[in-house]
């Protein structure tokens, strides 16, 4: 990943009432990513090492596991990039979801003028930003043109120990480069923190990953057995592999919500 400039962002965050807490720095992980300040429980009983193919307590022999499909995960994934705020053009990364729409990271795309999205088959299309949820940090776009195919969306929440992957695609003079990441689920959170502007204090419900993500992966889709479950906002500048995800929101999730998402909606100002 290209190196990329971090700006001190001092939202507060700590997980809900089950966890004890424990310091912790995040970065918000678009181009031009933000530092927070966290909480959460540093608990002994911590994942299995992403190259184990069960969950800890599975009793199932390896072959029958479900999967994740990852061809269809390559086959949604999108290099998201935004401009009109500032110089720099900030890039994030984004799925094709039912409808042709594409779920990405709210910050990603707050207070741009102009955003683009290039699939795994390098096509392009400008996009228009249809939900922009800043409590959340939900974008859903609309390309001009579909491009990718679209993932499934699964129903149940994500569980602990569970493994799946991200797929990160970037442009790269003019050619894709594709990583397929492994994820692994260490446990749901509530996590309690402030929008992307740091206007007042919300909750998110999600869960947190051990995955080796990088600046600009937010937005990135963690893809389960099943389907996608939430979405990748933040990771931590403190210990490797540690990152969070929010969960999916019905306005997506629901196919009868989603298929209403199609006029252009305020983005905000800049957050980063």
């Amino acid at each position: 990943m290209s190196s990329r400039r971090f700006h001190d962002f001092g939202a507060q965050l700590s997980l809900g009432r089950r966890w004890p807490r424990m310091s912790l720095v995040l970065v918000l992980l678009v181009g031009g990513a933000t530092g927070l300040s966290a909480c959460l429980d540093d608990s002994p009983d911590g994942p299995n090492p992403l190259g184990s193919d069960l969950p800890a307590d599975s009793d199932l022999p390896a072959d029958e596991v479900p999967q994740v499909d990852q061809v269809a995960a390559v086959a949604a994934a999108v290099d998201v990039r935004a401009a009109g705020c500032g110089p720099r053009v900030v890039f994030g990364t984004g799925t094709v979801i039912g409808g042709d729409l594409i779920i990405t990271a709210a910050h990603v795309v707050a207070g741009t003028s102009e955003v683009e999205v290039i699939d795994t088959a390098a096509q392009r299309s400008a996009a228009t930003v249809v939900m922009f949820d800043p409590d959340l940090d939900i974008a859903v776009l609309r390309p001009d043109t579909p491009i990718g195919a679209p993932v499934a969306l699964r129903d149940a929440r994500a569980e602990k120990d569970e493994a799946g992957i991200v797929v990160l695609p970037r442009l790269v003079d003019n050619l894709i480069e594709t990583e397929v990441v492994d994820v692994r689920v260490l446990r749901p959170v509530n996590i309690q923190t402030t929008d992307i502007y740091l206007d007042r204090e919300v909750e998110r419900l999600g869960f947190e990953i051990d995955a080796s993500i990088e600046p600009g992966n937010s937005g990135a889709m963690v893809h389960l057995p099943g389907g996608g479950v939430g979405i990748v906002w933040a990771k931590s500048n403190e210990r490797a592999d540690r990152a969070w995800a929010v969960n999916i929101p019905t306005a997506v999730s629901d196919s009868s919500a989603a298929n209403s998402l199609s006029e252009p909606v305020d983005v905000g100002p800049c957050s980063n």
